[in-house]
């Protein structure tokens, strides 16, 4: 999957500030990867503000009044964004995210510097202090939800082939695909609410519209459980924009890496 990724990249344009970059209707998934990556340079408060709208804001700032949150997501729309529509639109409580860097050393050096830059642009959206890696020892996230009100962002369909983690089959957009399970036992071990969240890009009004889910309290269900609640509110907004996939979901994750345990 990753080596399909990588062919994708491309150098990104400049763009006038707050203007987001050009999208000719209709596109496909291609055009749609170009056009995010891209925005990851207009990534400021003031383009987030002009820019992004937010359904569902209460679900969030009702889960934070508990104390510590995570927000999961999959690869679709610009879902880079969400921590800077986050904090800048609900609050702005102290966020920032998860992500891999082993799948950059797939990259060629000009693709690695430029996704560690799009790790930079998302933090500085935001003012986030920190970005952990999934590459590093777990306590740093765990530290993070354990102090009240503090929120990150993690995807549920990260894969990296040189961790070869085990993952379980669930049911997505009505098909079966496997995923980990790391973010739901993150929020089993540190008490957070999980908030599902999807992101879609409106083409015809250059707007994007973030919609946060009812919080899964983790205390009340198996880590299975949790993450199939959070595909269940997902996957209609994968559905209804299908072409704003990072990449193919249901043709990528229908084949687990490792053997189920």
């Amino acid at each position: 999957m990753w080596q399909r990724l990588i062919s994708w990249f491309k150098p990104a344009k400049a763009v006038e500030a707050d203007r987001p970059p050009p999208l000719a209707m209709p596109f496909d998934l291609a055009a749609y990867r170009q056009f995010m990556c891209d925005e990851t340079f207009l990534y400021r408060a003031s383009y987030i503000q002009k820019r992004v709208d937010i359904e569902g804001a209460a679900h969030y700032e009702q889960a934070l009044s508990k104390g510590s949150v995570i927000v999961v997501f999959v690869h679709h729309g610009s879902w880079l964004l969400m921590n800077g529509a986050l904090h800048h639109l609900c609050g702005g409580a102290p966020i920032t995210s998860i992500a891999s860097r082993r799948n950059l050393e797939f990259c060629t050096p000009a693709e690695k510097d430029f996704w560690l830059g799009v790790h930079q642009r998302s933090a500085q959206s935001c003012n986030a202090p920190i970005i952990f890696y999934t590459d590093q020892s777990p306590i740093g996230p765990v530290r993070w939800l354990k102090q009240a009100h503090q929120v990150l962002t993690v995807a549920l369909d990260v894969r990296e082939p040189a961790a070869d983690k085990p993952e379980q089959s669930f049911q997505f957009m009505g098909q079966t695909v496997y995923l980990q399970t790391g973010p739901a036992k993150l929020a089993q071990l540190t008490g957070a609410q999980v908030v599902p969240a999807a992101i879609e890009y409106k083409a015809e009004t250059q707007r994007h519209l973030l919609t946060l889910h009812a919080a899964i309290d983790p205390n009340t269900c198996s880590a299975e459980a949790l993450t199939q609640t959070a595909l269940d509110c997902i996957g209609p907004h994968v559905m209804r924009a299908p072409e704003q996939q990072f990449y193919d979901l249901l043709g990528a994750l229908q084949t687990p890496q490792k053997a189920q345990q």
